[in-house]
C-alpha cells in the first residue's frame, strides 16, 4: 500500500476500482453502442439519432432519441455531412414551357433530372434519374460519361419498360429535356411534359433532394477510380434508398 500513500490515493478509492461492477444501465449502454455502430456502418454512416432509434425499436429495444444521441456521441458515431463540389456550368434553354407540377396531383407523376458526379481523376460523369413523386422511389437511373439526349432518353425508356407510364413527367428546361428526341419519346407514350420555369428552381425539389442525399450519404465518402466502380456503387445505393433506408415520414419521435 506504499504506492497508494506515495500517490495520495485513498484505500477506499483503490478497492472500489478493484471490485468495480458495471450497473445494469451501463451494461445496456455498452450493448446499445455496439448495435448502433453496426446500424450506422451498414447504412452508409448516414443516420443521425432518429433513424437508429427506429432501427432499435424494430429489435424491440425502445429508447428515446436523446439517449440514442448521447450513446452515439460517446461512441464517436456521427452522420456524415461532407463537402460539396462546384459543378461545371451548362447552357440551358429557358423558353417558356408549361408547368403542370404546381396544379396537378403527384399521383401517377414522375420527375427527372441530371446531376454531376466526379471520378478520382477529376473527370466529370453524369447521373440521370427518374423519381416517382408519390412514393419517392427511383424507377430508373443511368450513369454516362456524356450528358446528351441519349442519356435521358435511355433512362426514361428503362422506366417505361418496367413501370406503368405516368400522366406527366416534370423536368427542368435543360437542353437534353427540350430536345426533339426526348420530346418525341414523351409524345409517343402520350405523357404530358411539365417544366420548371425560370426563377422557380424548387419545382423539381424532390429529385434534386435525392441527388443531394446520394452525394452526402455515399459519393463524398468514397473514391471512384473508374466509371465502372461508380456505376456499381450508385446502383447499390439506389437499391438501399428504395428498399432499406428508414423513412421518418409520419413517425412520432420519442425524445426521452
Amino acid at each position: 500500500m506504499m504506492v497508494l500513500r506515495l500517490l495520495k490515493i485513498p484505500k477506499s478509492t483503490y478497492f472500489d476500482w478493484v471490485h468495480y461492477t458495471a450497473s445494469q444501465r451501463q451494461r445496456e449502454d455498452t450493448i446499445l453502442k455496439a448495435l448502433l455502430r453496426e446500424i450506422w456502418q451498414n447504412n452508409y454512416k448516414a443516420y443521425g439519432a432518429p433513424r437508429p432509434r427506429l432501427a432499435l425499436a424494430d429489435l424491440n429495444l425502445h429508447h428515446g432519441t436523446n439517449r440514442v444521441r448521447r450513446l452515439m456521441r460517446e461512441a464517436g458515431i456521427y452522420s456524415v455531412m461532407s463537402r460539396r463540389f462546384n459543378k461545371p456550368t451548362t447552357t440551358v434553354d429557358y423558353r417558356q414551357r408549361p408547368n403542370l407540377i404546381r396544379h396537378l396531383p403527384e399521383a401517377n407523376a414522375w420527375s427527372m433530372d441530371i446531376t454531376y458526379l466526379k471520378l478520382s481523376n477529376g473527370q466529370w460523369v453524369y447521373l440521370a434519374s427518374v423519381l416517382e413523386l408519390q412514393t419517392r422511389k427511383i424507377l430508373a437511373h443511368q450513369v454516362s460519361a456524356t450528358m446528351d439526349t441519349k442519356l435521358v432518353v435511355t433512362t426514361l425508356q428503362r422506366s417505361l419498360s418496367t413501370d406503368k407510364k405516368p400522366n406527366y413527367l416534370h423536368t427542368d428546361m435543360g437542353s437534353q429535356f427540350t430536345s426533339f428526341g426526348f420530346e418525341n419519346l414523351l409524345k409517343r407514350h402520350k405523357i404530358d411534359h411539365s417544366y420548371s420555369k425560370l426563377g422557380h428552381p424548387y419545382d423539381n425539389a424532390k429529385i434534386e433532394s435525392f441527388h443531394s442525399l446520394l452525394k452526402r450519404e455515399m459519393i463524398y465518402q468514397f473514391r471512384f477510380p473508374s466509371i465502372a466502380h461508380l456505376i456499381l456503387d450508385v446502383s447499390k445505393y439506389i437499391h438501399w434508398f428504395n428498399n432499406e433506408r428508414i423513412s421518418l415520414a409520419n413517425q412520432k419521435i420519442k425524445v426521452a
